[in-house]
């Protein structure tokens, strides 16, 4: 602020009283924009210190689903092999079974044969 100069008559007197109460009042707005910019920046740095937790968080998040996901291939991997080897041993059982059958329907043909052989032979008396 520039010295004051010397005035003795009333008119500048009240001239530079004027002045002055105008260069207090700009002061004090100026003041209060100094804390309002204050308060605006510690506002935009507890943002921006939030925004960084919630990116920390998302990138966890991001890591935890991949490697969830990561898991479950694992796990349907395992389980296309464990139904593979099923598949494998049920095509095994239904050839034993339909062995069975076979020799099953021979065993019986064979004993019709032969109660029909001991039929007309008049079954034996034992």
């Amino acid at each position: 602020m520039a010295e004051p100069r010397k005035h003795t008559t009333a008119a500048e007197l009240l001239a530079d009283w004027r002045l002055a109460g105008r260069d207090t009042a700009a002061a004090h707005a100026a003041e209060k924009i100094a804390e309002m910019a204050l308060v605006a920046a510690a506002l935009a740095e507890d943002a921006a210190n939030e925004v960084e937790i919630a990116a920390a968080a998302a990138l966890e998040a991001v890591e935890r689903a991949q490697s969830a996901a990561n898991r479950a291939r694992a796990a349907a991997l395992q389980a296309g092999e464990a139904a593979h080897l099923a598949l494998m041993t049920a095509e095994g059982d239904r050839a034993r079974a339909g062995q069975s059958v076979q020799d099953a329907e021979a065993a019986e043909a064979e004993a019709q044969e032969r109660y029909r052989g001991a039929s007309e032979k008049g079954f034996p008396h034992g």
